[in-house]
Parts: C-alpha cells; structure tokens; sequence
C-alpha cells in the first residue's frame, strides 16, 4: 500500500506573526512537499473549484462565511483519487477559525477514509489545531487518527526535524 499526502494550502496574503505578507507558495505546501519527499508518498494539492481570494480581508470574509454557515465549496473538477490505493493519508491545512478550512471539510467527505491511517498537520499563526482534531474524529469514522504535527507558519522552512520526528 502506498502513501497519499493531500493538503490545502493558500498562496496570496497570508497571516504571519499577526503582519500580513505575501506568500507565493503557501505553508501547508512547504511542510506537504518534506512529507512527501520524506515518506516517497503521493502529493495531492487539495483545490477549490472557485479559489479563494489572494487578498487577506477577502479571503477572510470568504472564510468566515464559509465556516458560519459551514459551506462545503466545490472541489476542482477532475481531481478525483484512488483511495483504496492508500493506506496512510497525511492530510495537511492552514487553521482558519480554530478549523481547517471547509474545502478540506469537502475533501474530506467525499472520500471514504475508513481502515486508513490518518496523520493531520497543519500551519497557522499560532502552532496550536484549535478544534480541527475534534472536528476530524467526528466526520472520520472507522479511520485511525494519530497525534498531529502543528507549525507555525513563520517555522516552516526550519521545521525539518519536527516534521521528520512526525514522519518516523
């Protein structure tokens, strides 16, 4: 069985030690791409049929609707996966209102993720999931759900010991 790194993770104007800056590629992706070049497994970049906006207040707003009304966006069309393939899925996010964002909310429903080894990491202002973990168990029912690798966002090019502690 093989390995599947999926993650959604947001380029644009992120939040970083409370500034907004620029980011062209997004934490989670950092820490995605040492998972995967770690463990040999597959990356798959979770999108959103209708991205969310660069501009920080934008996305926000998008964000905060999303999670208030729990709207679950339409994945991008054609990205669909094999997941009897996998046994192991690590499953990476930025935390957006204590939560992972709800497009994550869409991938993870769509998939069955029963019998799988789940390893959630995620990147934020703070280091911490918030209610991401609880929120998981509740919606990955029959999946193994391990303790979870937090970084914060400014950490991520220098967190390359906690993320191979993760993986080991």
């Amino acid at each position: 069985m093989k390995t599947l790194i999926a993650y959604f993770s947001h380029i644009g104007e992120n939040l970083q030690d409370n500034e907004v800056v620029e980011l062209t590629k997004g934490n989670t992706e950092v820490v995605a791409e040492k998972i995967a070049e770690l463990t040999g497994g597959d990356l798959y970049k979770i999108e959103e049929d209708d991205p969310y906006p660069l501009k920080y207040t934008d996305c926000v707003n998008r964000a905060k609707k999303e999670d208030e009304f729990n709207v679950h966006p339409d994945l991008k069309p054609g990205m669909k996966l094999n997941m009897d393939e996998y046994d192991t899925v690590y499953i990476g996010f930025p935390i957006w209102y204590r939560a992972y964002p709800r497009i994550v909310a869409t991938f993870l429903d769509t998939y069955d993720f029963s019998g799988k080894r789940i390893k959630p990491f995620c990147t934020n202002d703070e280091g911490t999931f918030g209610i991401a973990l609880l929120e998981m168990q509740g919606v990955l029912k029959g999946a193994e759900i391990c303790d979870g690798l937090a970084i914060r966002g400014v950490d991520v090019y220098d967190a390359e010991e906690r993320i191979r502690g993760f993986v080991d």
